[in-house]
């Protein structure tokens, strides 16, 4: 029986097609690195001296930014600078040291990875943006100190901690914080005193308009009357853009209180309506929840806006996390812009029954989802920070949950690691490529056959 090129080529066709669906559903292939449960954990710098910590992930979680004083990514071994990591592999240098300077350090990226804020340290410090494809401009300076700083996601605004009054033309102060508004205005957040100015650890949502922060102040309009404990503890609040008004979130009595804020706000659109969400993940020792922390161990907590700001609203209080054993804690919440989930760091193995410590005394990563799932990430880790839940992203197109940057000496040294999924979702593949790219190169010579045939006048 005579087979037709017809035929051929539908043959061709179906096993091309048969085997690029094969090759979608293939498991992608990573670099070295180690998985641990539902995450696969990378080393992304890989050096064996120095330090390098404070990792800050852009809301795709392709880029990462991050400092180090090590000699093998470009600092001078002493000093820190900072990079941009970038996905798969490039590590690139974007600070440089002047004469006198003695750190570029505590970088924070924005949501799509294209402005830096960090601090330059030399007889005062300054605070500095790095623009991708364009300069680095000072855009706070001649503080005697700033020693925190957050970017909003839209990049936009800076949100830092200095001791110099940027509101009122420079005027030293205690410790407060501040906003700059691209290009050039400062607001003044808090009005504290020396002994309780507002804490590091502070947070800003995407569009800038809301700031949360913790502090020890009892006195001014903001906090009289809101810690009545002596000595107080920290409290919780809220700073809003809009009108400028300062609310508590939180209230206890003794212990630290409540401290790390991480705040993110969202919109929910339905057929009829619009509504914001504003969520803050938040770290306490206090029984907030009355009941549920009976040995005060430092818990995770979620704040969740219902319609009405006010302090322990038990409507919007969530507990998250409950270790239940004697010198257990969990700090460091980081909430991603979705409030889909949180990250923080643990010493306990919160997901066994019983909890217990962890050995040798080391503390993990873990992830919680809206669905109240707690995910172990690693296994030895600190300083995470949370991509949000964004879909489709990175030059492979491979869908990812949310994506984990964190500090880990678990290779000796000090690196920056990136945890993600290892369940993707693969949208196209080298294999996929190259089948569909014979599929078209068959096509081609079928049509150029048949126009052959077609001028022979074969049928």
């Amino acid at each position: 029986m005579k087979i037709t090129i017809e035929r051929k080529f539908s043959v061709t066709l179906c096993l091309s097609i048969f085997l690029l669906l094969f090759s979608l559903n293939q498991p992608v292939t990573y670099a070295a690195g180690y998985t641990y449960g539902d995450y696969y954990n990378n080393n992304l710098t890989n050096t064996t001296t120095g330090a390098t910590q404070g990792p800050s992930i852009s809301g795709n979680g392709a880029k990462i930014a991050f400092w180090s004083n090590t000699v093998s990514l470009g600092s001078n071994g002493t000093s820190k600078e900072i990079f941009i990591w970038t996905s798969p592999s490039t590590i690139t240098k974007i600070s440089t040291l002047a004469s006198g300077d003695v750190d570029n350090t505590l970088p924070s990226i924005n949501f799509t990875g294209n402005r830096v804020a960090y601090i330059n340290a030399s007889t005062n410090k300054s605070l500095m943006l790095w623009t991708s494809g364009g300069s680095t401009t000072p855009i706070a300076t001649g503080s005697n100190d700033i020693n925190a700083c957050k970017i909003s996601g839209n990049g936009t605004k800076v949100v830092f901690r200095s001791n110099k009054d940027f509101s009122i033309g420079g005027l030293d102060t205690s410790y407060e914080l501040y906003l700059w508004d691209d290009p050039s205005t400062f607001t003044k957040i808090t009005s504290t005193t020396s002994t309780y100015a507002p804490d590091t650890a502070f947070s800003i949502n995407y569009d800038g308009t809301l700031v949360a922060f913790a502090t020890k102040e009892t006195t001014g309009t903001a906090f009289s009357g809101k810690n009545p404990d002596s000595p107080p503890n920290y409290e919780l609040y809220l700073w809003n853009k809009s009108d400028l008004s300062t609310t508590q979130i939180a209230s206890s009595s003794g212990g630290i209180g409540s401290i790390e804020p991480s705040v993110t706000s969202y919109t929910i659109s339905t057929t009829t309506e619009t509504t914001t969400m504003t969520k803050i993940a938040f770290v306490s020792d206090r029984d907030l929840s009355v009941g549920k922390n009976p040995d005060n161990n430092p818990e995770i907590f979620l704040w969740t806006y219902t319609g009405t700001y006010a302090a322990n609203n038990t409507n919007a209080l969530t507990q998250i996390t409950s270790t239940s054993v004697s010198g257990g804690a969990c700090r460091n919440p980081q909430i991603s812009k979705d409030g889909k989930f949180i990250t923080f760091v643990s010493n306990i193995n919160i997901i066994s029954d019983p909890k217990s410590l962890l050995t040798n005394g080391i503390s993990a990563i873990f992830v919680w989802n809206s669905s109240g799932t707690i995910t172990q990430v690693n296994t030895l880790g600190d300083y995470p920070v949370i991509s949000s839940y964004t879909g489709l992203y990175e030059s492979d197109d491979i869908k990812y949950g949310p994506r984990i940057a964190y500090a880990s000496t678990a290779d000796g040294s000090y690196n920056i690691y990136l945890a993600t999924s290892t369940i993707p979702v693969p949208a196209t593949s080298r294999w996929g490529l190259i089948i569909l790219i014979l599929v078209l190169v068959s096509l081609a010579v079928f049509m150029l056959k048949r126009r052959r045939q077609t001028s022979k006048g074969e049928v």
